[in-house]
């Protein structure tokens, strides 16, 4: 029998304030569809903890996480197992699929798809859309949802439906598997295995013996993707220098001494040893590593997916690129140094500023590109002095900046507008003498004097010891005379010059 599908969008744009309430609509509606069709269960498809919009390894603040909805009721030997009810395949009551939903549609953090055996579906979009259908028409829930304020269109099909999945098909992870894991480390001593139990998000074992390999098995998620990788070395300096050498898309893994092995996106600087706390941690037990994470990168010793309890391997993980891939390329793409243009779409108070940036993402034109990669810091902002964000970066105003890092886990770029330019104040400073005196303005008054502006981006101090008597407002006209040039502390000290 044919499905009917539905695409469910906003009325109109959604401005991120908004986006809750938006949830809700959407939730409610698909509440009707789900009712209208006798649906009191749905079955969990391809989930992701993170990895649709983003994959970056820390939450957003406010993103849902998983564990919220499926408490990690499995403590496991070597520590907290994740969700057991969040899998491929997973069954859960209506009730809590919606409140999935209701992460989904947030965008920040777990994404999957939700269906039922006789044909119907919830697939939440990348566009602030929502696909529904079944075999049959649900017209009074869509007329529902037309009453909230959704506009609700018949359509061909989602464009998630699974027929249309890009997948990297896998052998089971059977007994044969396991079988070629004891051969391993048999020979090896030990090898790292790598559970990918949902979309972005990785669980890692160390296993050295075959009791070791037996209790791993015990905790393993249904239909997770196994990966086998030769061992961790203590070779902690060869690590290092790989890590500061390597281009390409990694996880940096390690484990303390009898510890459970961990992993952070690899970026240069952790190769670094000229730090207080450097993030390769070296000394007696001590292993690390690298995976590769790009799929054409990786090269495991074993790969396969956990089969089901009759041995029938059902999970189909999908593979299409997704505006996370697109992100993380982009971004293994920049460099410091490289110049940047764009445009400031919103402000943290007097943090700094997020930058929508200039740069192909390879989306079709009408796709949204998710949160704004580039962050101009306040400091970065300008040379000159200044009171509010609003006078050197208002929202909407075009700026052009050098990319001073580009930070993996976080996603995001950081800019600095002043280093395209000469620092003035070292310029002007180093050619100052004691005695001169220039005109300048009172740019602010604090306890212990007034900062005067001598020239554009430059600055002194005069102490309120050198006031002789006489007072200075903010904006006031001043003569003054240098007494000393700080430039290792950028401090000019000044005084009113005499009265002609």
């Amino acid at each position: 029998m044919p499905t009917l599908t539905y695409r469910l969008t906003p009325g109109a744009a959604v401005p991120f304030a908004l986006r809750e309430q938006v949830a809700e609509t959407f939730v409610a509606a698909a509440r009707r569809f789900a009712l209208q069709a006798g649906i009191d269960r749905l079955t969990i498809d391809n989930p992701m903890a993170r990895g649709f919009f983003s994959f970056r390894s820390r939450s957003a603040p406010s993103a849902p996480e998983p564990a919220g909805l499926f408490p990690a009721d499995r403590p496991g030997s070597s520590g907290p197992l994740p969700p057991s009810g969040y899998h491929d395949g997973a069954r859960v009551p209506l009730d809590t699929g919606l409140e999935l939903l209701r992460a989904v549609l947030l965008r920040e953090g777990p994404w999957c798809r939700l269906h039922t055996d006789g044909g119907f579906f919830l697939h939440a979009g990348e566009r602030h859309d929502l696909y529904v259908g079944g075999a049959r028409p649900y017209t009074e829930a869509a007329a529902d949802a037309r009453r909230s304020g959704l506009t609700v269109e018949p359509v061909e099909r989602s464009p998630y439906d699974p027929a249309l999945d890009e997948t990297d098909p896998q052998p089971p992870a059977d007994a044969a598997f396991w079988t070629a894991v004891h051969h391993l480390v048999a020979e090896r001593g030990g090898v790292l295995v790598e559970e990918r139990y949902a979309g972005g998000d990785h669980r890692w074992y160390r296993p050295t013996t075959a009791a070791g390999i037996a209790r791993i098995r015990e905790q393993l998620t249904p239909r997770a993707r196994l990966a086998v990788w030769p061992d961790l070395t203590d070779d902690i300096e060869a690590v290092r220098a790989a890590v500061l050498r390597s281009e390409r898309l990694e996880l940096l893994v390690q484990q303390r001494p009898d510890g459970i092995p961990w992993a952070r996106l690899a970026e240069p600087w952790m190769g670094c040893t000229d730090i207080a706390f450097p993030m390769i941690g070296s000394g007696p037990g001590c292993r690390a590593g690298l995976v590769p994470l790009a799929p054409a990168d990786r090269r495991p010793l074993l790969a396969g997916v956990l089969p089901d309890a009759d041995g029938v391997v059902r999970a189909r993980w999908r593979t299409n690129r997704t505006p996370a891939d697109e992100r993380r390329t982009l971004l293994r793409s920049l460099r410091t140094g490289d110049v940047v243009t764009g445009t400031v779409v919103s402000g943290l108070d007097d943090v700094g500023v997020h930058v929508d940036l200039d740069l192909d993402l390879g989306l079709e034109p009408e796709h949204e590109r998710g949160w704004p990669l580039g962050f101009l810091r306040v400091p970065e902002m300008s040379w000159e002095s200044f009171e509010e964000v609003d006078e050197v970066a208002p929202i909407g105003r075009r700026i052009r900046a050098e990319v001073l890092h580009v930070d993996l886990e976080w996603e995001r770029v950081n800019l600095s507008v002043k280093a395209l330019h000469p620092d003035p104040w070292r310029a002007f400073a180093a050619a100052l003498r004691v005695g001169d005196t220039f005109p300048g303005t009172v740019t602010k008054t604090v306890p212990f004097g007034v900062f005067v502006r001598i020239a554009p981006g430059v600055e002194g101090l005069v102490h309120e010891t050198e006031f002789a008597g006489r007072t200075f407002e903010t904006g006031d006209g001043v003569r003054v005379a240098l007494l000393a040039v700080d430039l290792e502390r950028r401090r000019i000290s000044l005084s009113p010059a005499p009265e002609a």
